[in-house]
């Protein structure tokens, strides 16, 4: 209090009030003063007037008392008048009434001076003389007398009004001439400081206005540019912070700062993210490493951070921090000391990643290696069993060689083994860690046939969390790569740690499996489609033609001709021919229609969509094309041609079954009735 109040009174403002109220105190007293000078002459000449007085009345009324007491009476009566007394009495020695003139006649103890008189305020003053006649002679009476001190009263009060008034008159001038010569440079400083005071507050300041160009407009002008130039480092240093706390408060990992002593001073938002806790739960707590790191590795991180604290940086510092849930998150610390411009240390900054999905991926990348170890375990168990079993074998192990991949949340690599690299063509010592899903399809899009589809498929399976059915990827150089992934589940509900690919060359499978379709659907001589397939294809077109209602045509035809070449020259002979039959056949026949090799020498042909004009016409230009072939064996010249029979559906068969059953009587009747001929099904002859 007391040095606020010195501070206070050291204050311009108030040196200047101050003086300016010790003179209004010395004006005060100066008019005081003449107050009581005036004052006191008034009243010492009134009271000079009745010492003359009563001085007079001794002498004279003593005389008369002695020797001529008749004259007594007229002789106090014109003292009184003359002396201005309001009341007069004269007494003799033995105290006798002599006279009593003027009235009331009431007197009190006399006053023993006048201003007794006037603080007694009865507006007289009473006084008694004892009449002696000499200077030294006995009193022959005593006078009593009262003196009105009315006048002097009223002199008195109009003195001191206009004291009062002077004070008044004066004081207000002094108030108007003290406004006026310092009022001015008052409510300059004082704006200039209640502005310094709001500067000190960091509040908004505006500018002060400048008139003239003394003293004080000079010091306003600089106070103002001050102003200006602090408002404008103000400026800078709130947008500097600004930037600097919207970085560091929306950074993905956490940011701390410490103290030299160890105490948190800030950390971002980010912590709350990873531990469930508040910046403010942090800050207050009187134990952060209790409340936050793992009892496990409490120790440990006692130690670093005792390193720190000394000066020195680290990294990659792995720890466990408790949740505010109970649970259990993972973190890489990285820290350095902070130093002022002077070299001082500021604390430590320490940062932490949330590494929890690496080490949920490690723990799983952990089980599979182990599994892939037990099967590889397996697989030298068996081979060892018995040379008997290791085709089997191997062909399982084949089943398992597969590439594997796992990409975390964020699309990137985490682990991929040998046999990947193998099936796209990578390095065996290559290191894919950290690379992005679309950096590897990028790498391997040389690789792939149907780049534009693949990405695709890719561009809806990433925007997904849902596992994928097998994919075969044909590939440039012929391999058939199969694609299939999963998602990985993480041990907390509703998150997953990313996505295993798994690849496996098929191509061998593949091949074999073509070739057993190529087996059981085609003819191994003309690799024309076999009564397998006829049937298949006989049924389906059937119910295509029922819904579309349109007609099917069905030809059936075998070689006139063909036995007596192949019993003459052989099987080998019987072969070219056939072979050359389904060439030759195969150009007359159109895209929509299917040519079959039904047994021996026997051939059909389905065509859909026709009519009797479109059949007829093609059964006619394969008579034409086979007729058109000749053959040399031995030195002999050889010929076929073809008898031919047709069936409609459904003009003349409701179904695939009897349709062939048509088609074949009108091949009979054709060959019947001199072969190289086509014949229609005639309901009515059977034929």
């Amino acid at each position: 209090m007391k040095p606020a109040l010195l501070a206070r009174i050291g204050t311009l403002k108030a040196r200047l009030v101050g003086s300016a109220f010790m003179l209004a105190l010395l004006l005060t007293a100066g008019l005081g003063l003449t107050h009581h000078l005036l004052a006191g002459h008034l009243i010492a000449q009134e009271d000079a007037r009745i010492d003359a007085l009563a001085a007079d009345i001794k002498t004279r009324l003593a005389e008369i008392v002695m020797h001529d007491q008749a004259r007594l009476a007229a002789e106090a009566g014109a003292l009184r008048r003359l002396g201005g007394l309001g009341y007069i009495e004269v007494r003799d020695a033995a105290g006798r009434v002599l006279v009593a003139d003027g009235g009331p006649a009431v007197l009190g103890p006399p006053h023993p001076d006048l201003h007794a008189a006037l603080a007694a305020g009865r507006g007289r003053h009473d006084f008694r003389i004892e009449l002696t006649p000499g200077v030294a002679g006995a009193p022959v009476g005593v006078l009593r007398a009262s003196a009105s001190l009315v006048r002097l009263e009223a002199a008195l009060a109009t003195l001191r009004t206009s004291v009062l008034v002077l004070g008044i008159v004066i004081f207000l001038l002094h108030v108007l001439l003290t406004r006026w010569v310092l009022g001015g440079v008052l409510d300059g400083v004082t704006a200039i400081e209640t502005r310094a005071i709001a500067l000190r507050r960091a509040e908004v300041v505006n500018p002060l206005p400048v008139v003239g160009d003394d003293a004080l407009a000079r010091l306003t002008r600089a106070f103002n540019q001050m102003v200006q130039a602090l408002d404008e480092r103000v400026t800078a240093l709130r947008k500097s912070e600004s930037r600097f706390h919207a970085i560091a408060d929306f950074t993905f990992g956490v940011e701390a700062w410490f103290g030299p002593q160890g105490r948190l001073i800030w950390v971002n938002r980010s912590i709350e993210r990873v531990t469930g806790h508040s910046p403010l739960d942090c800050l207050l707590s009187e134990n952060l490493a209790g409340m936050l790191v793992h009892e496990k590795d409490r120790k440990i991180f006692a130690t670093r951070a005792q390193e720190a604290l000394a000066g020195a940086s680290g990294q990659n510092f792995e720890v466990r921090l408790l949740r505010r849930d109970g649970g259990v998150v993972w973190v890489s610390l990285n820290w350095q000391p902070i130093y002022d411009e002077a070299g001082v240390c500021l604390g430590v900054r320490v940062s932490a990643d949330d590494i929890q999905s690496r080490k949920e991926a490690e723990l799983k990348l952990l089980d599979t290696v182990t599994a892939l170890r037990r099967e590889q375990g397996l697989r030298d168990y068996y081979l060892t069993r018995s040379e008997e079993e290791r085709s089997r074998l191997e062909a399982l192990l084949d089943l398992i060689k597969l590439g594997v991949l796992f990409v975390d949340r964020d699309g990137r690599a985490q682990h991929a083994n040998r046999m990947i690299k193998l099936i796209w063509g990578m390095a065996p010592d290559e290191n894919i860690s950290g690379m992005r899903d679309s950096v590897l399809i990028e790498r391997t899009a040389p690789l792939r046939a149907d780049e534009e589809g693949y990405r695709e498929r890719m561009a809806q399976i990433l925007a997904t969390r849902l596992p994928t059915d097998p994919l075969d990827i044909a590939l440039r150089d012929g391999r058939i790569i199969r694609e299939q992934s999963a998602l990985v589940p993480s041990a907390t509900p509703g998150r997953f740690l990313g996505r295993v690919w798994i690849y496996e060359d098929v191509t061998a499978e593949r091949r074999a499996a073509e070739a057993l379709v190529q087996m059981a659907e085609r003819d191994p001589l003309t690799n024309l489609y076999n009564r397998r397939r006829f049937h298949e294809e006989l049924e389906r077109m059937i119910a295509d033609a029922s819904r579309r209602h349109t007609q099917l045509g069905l030809l059936l035809f075998d070689l006139d001709g063909f036995k007596p070449v192949n019993d003459r020259h052989g099987h080998q002979a019987g072969d070219q021919v056939l072979m050359k039959l389904a060439r030759e056949v195969g150009a007359v026949v159109r895209r929509n229609e299917i040519f079959f090799r039904l047994g021996g020498d026997e051939f059909g042909v389905l065509a859909p969509d026709t009519d009797e004009q479109a059949i007829t016409g093609l059964a006619r230009r394969i008579g034409e094309r086979v007729s058109g072939m000749s053959f040399e064996f031995d030195g002999e010249r050889a010929y076929v041609t073809v008898s031919t029979g047709i069936g409609i559906y459904p003009v003349h068969a409701s179904t695939g079954e009897a349709l062939l059953g048509a088609a074949d009587a009108a091949m009979y009747a054709a060959k019947n009735n001199g072969k190289n001929a086509f014949r229609m099904y005639e309901r009515r002859h059977g034929t």
